[in-house]
């Protein structure tokens, strides 16, 4: 099912599925998890496609050249409600583990090699994946936040501070 409302600021996270007929799933806070016969990405290009007329290509190629960023690079939604999701596992079928920065709070490493990730409103998701490279993502998703902020700032103080030019 392809709506408008699947991605939008009150998703948490976009998990993977081990489930016979969906791929991958949206958990919102205090809601129904939305599954998705796509792999994650496929749902993220295909909902940004729908929703915000880009792609999944054209913002990793964006941050490609903007940030350097080559694999694994966190995709900017909405710079100023920090909408922005980023990617704690590496996936060969394109159907990574995404978390969205603007419902995150921590991550905290488990006893059994397992990290806990925390959620503002209080959710918790306990996943298998490193708590190093966990936090390394979370780091490069707060510096390509914090760049593209002003880089948009930048942009806004150009159009609306440029001298006038008279024609004579």
């Amino acid at each position: 099912m392809l709506t408008s409302t699947l991605l939008n600021p009150r998703v948490c996270y976009i998990e993977p599925l081990e489930h016979p007929e969906f791929l991958s799933q949206a958990v919102y806070h205090g809601q129904t998890p939305v599954p998705s016969k796509n792999p994650s990405e496929g749902l993220i290009d295909e909902l940004l496609i729908y929703c915000h007329a880009t792609n999944l290509r054209a913002k990793r190629m964006h941050l490609k050249t903007a940030h350097g960023i080559h694999r694994m690079g966190p995709i900017v939604i909405d710079e100023r409600i920090q909408f922005v999701l980023f990617p704690i596992t590496v996936s060969r079928t394109r159907n990574p583990f995404w978390i969205n920065l603007h419902h995150f709070l921590q991550f905290q490493s488990t006893a059994c090699g397992m990290t806990t990730i925390h959620f503002n409103h209080g959710m918790m998701k306990q996943v298998n994946v490193d708590y190093r490279m966990c936090e390394k993502q979370y780091e490069k998703a707060l510096k390509v936040l914090d760049r593209s902020t002003k880089i948009k700032e930048q942009s806004t103080l150009y159009i609306t501070q440029r001298p006038h030019i008279t024609e004579f």
